[in-house]
C-alpha cells in the first residue's frame, strides 16, 4: 500500500533512482519501496518521465511485450505472439477500459499489474487518432537475456552452440538451456 502512496505523491514528479554496486559490479536501487527492479505492481507505477515516439516497430513491441508479461506464449515465436496480441486486441482494450468489471483478461497474466499498464498504453495508441509511430510512449518495454553468465561465456568463446542455447543467435522459438541441461 505504500508504494501506491508513494506512486501517487510523486505522479507528476521525475524521480531519479540513487543506486549502490555489490562486490559483484552488479547495480542496485537504494530506494526499497519503489524502483524499476522491484516486483510487478512496483515496475507497473513507473513510466519514463521524456516519452519517445514509436516509430516503424514500437507499436508491434509493444504488442508483445504485453503478450511476454502474460506469460502465454513464452516458447513461441516472435510472429506467434505479435499475431496473438493482434487478435486479441479486443481483451487488451476490454482490460484497459474496464479492469474490474470487463473480462479480466489481464487477471489471467504472471505480471498482472504490468499487462494492465501495457493494456491501457495499447488502448491509449488505438485512441490516439495518430499513427502509431507518431505516438509517444513513456511506458517501458523490458528486455531480458537468457542466462545472461552462459550468454557472456558463449560470446566470449565464440561458443555457437552454446550461443543457440542462451538465445544469442536468432531462432524461430527461443530455447531454453535450463531444459536442455534437465534433458
Amino acid at each position: 500500500m505504500y508504494r501506491l502512496v508513494l506512486a501517487r505523491h510523486f505522479r507528476d514528479e521525475i524521480l531519479y533512482f540513487p543506486h549502490n554496486m555489490d562486490f559483484r559490479g552488479r547495480v542496485y536501487p537504494i530506494s526499497p519501496h519503489l524502483n524499476h527492479m522491484g516486483d510487478d505492481i512496483n515496475r507497473s507505477l513507473l513510466k519514463f518521465a521524456r516519452g519517445k515516439e514509436m516509430g516503424k516497430s514500437g507499436f508491434d513491441w509493444l504488442k508483445i511485450h504485453c503478450i511476454n508479461l502474460t506469460g502465454l506464449l513464452k516458447r513461441e515465436s516472435i510472429e506467434s505472439r505479435l499475431a496473438y496480441a493482434t487478435t486479441n486486441l479486443g481483451l487488451i482494450c476490454d482490460s484497459a477500459e474496464n479492469p474490474w468489471t470487463g473480462r479480466k483478461w489481464w487477471m489471467q497474466s504472471e505480471e498482472p499489474w504490468q499487462t494492465l499498464a501495457a493494456c491501457i498504453e495499447i488502448r491509449d495508441v488505438l485512441q490516439s487518432g495518430i499513427d502509431p509511430r507518431r505516438f509517444v510512449s513513456h511506458l517501458p518495454i523490458h528486455q531480458d537475456g537468457s542466462c545472461n553468465g552462459f550468454q557472456h561465456y558463449a560470446a566470449m568463446g565464440r561458443d555457437l552452440k552454446g550461443a543457440a542455447e542462451v538465445n544469442l543467435i536468432p531462432s524461430e522459438k527461443p530455447a531454453d538451456i535450463y531444459s536442455s541441461v534437465a534433458s
